[in-house]
């Protein structure tokens, strides 16, 4: 009787005790990419934006690579290119007659391309494939190359490729013998600049003679305002094959 009213006593304690055993928590998700613990529903972390990219770098050989000539001075699109085939461009916007020629400045027996005489305005393509080294491009008429219608390409394996050049709102390039962009629309009240990037001076002169920029050296720039609108016509008074429009809308 003594041990049925020992255990009678003892049940209930270990029943509370059983009771009171801590339960296993839920199991905590696993990063498995990272190795470590992930709290549980939380989103991922989304990925950074707003982060720019760069801009699209191209090989200048792409579409012909450009040569202005006029006088006096011989403008390239790039001074460094990669070696292979390439077209060149070449456009005369000069006043004179002027040739193309290109030849091998390391090797006597190298390379050498001539293309005969062309006009003021006119433009020859000539494609050439071209090993690594230095070539010199030149006017060929006698004495021009002596003026300064001259410039040496550089051809190499790790030649850079270029950025397409930024055209910003109201203005324009005098590059290459040529105005770029040709044609401008612009609203009334807009400024415009021309900056020159060639070699050889040029000025900006209008049809009308409303504006004039007077000569713009290597590097010079000039603006003017447009308030009323129209369709203004200028070209370069010292190379006057080189033609531009402005378009002026109300």
């Amino acid at each position: 009787m003594l041990r049925n009213l020992l255990l009678a006593l003892l049940l209930p304690v270990v029943a509370i005790a059983c009771g009171n055993q801590p339960r296993a928590e839920d199991p905590t998700p696993i990063d498995r990419h990272a190795g470590q613990a992930a709290p549980a529903n939380e989103p991922a972390e989304p990925p950074a934006s707003g982060a720019s990219s760069p801009p699209q770098r191209l090989d200048p050989r792409d579409e012909g690579l450009d040569v202005g000539f006029g006088e006096w001075a011989v403008q390239l699109e790039a001074d460094e290119i990669r070696p292979g085939r390439v077209t060149f461009v070449v456009r005369n916007g000069g006043t004179m007659l002027h040739g193309f020629e290109i030849e091998s400045e390391q090797d006597d027996d190298g390379l050498k391309l001539e293309t005969g005489l062309f006009g003021p305005g006119e433009s020859v393509r000539v494609q050439a494939d071209l090993a690594p080294g230095v070539y010199k491009i030149e006017c060929l008429v006698d004495g021009h190359d002596d003026l300064g219608m001259e410039a040496l390409l550089v051809v190499s394996e790790d030649a850079p490729l270029v950025a397409p050049t930024p055209t910003r709102a109201g203005e324009v390039r005098i590059d290459g013998f040529a105005f770029e962009p040709t044609t401008l629309d612009v609203a009334a009240g807009t400024e415009v600049t021309w900056t020159n990037h060639d070699p050889a001076a040029h000025t900006v002169t209008a049809d009308d003679g409303s504006f004039d920029s007077s000569t713009l050296e290597a590097g010079g720039s000039f603006s003017t305002r447009f308030t009323e609108p129209g369709r203004f016509r200028y070209l370069c008074e010292i190379h006057p094959t080189m033609a531009g429009t402005v378009t002026v809308s109300g």
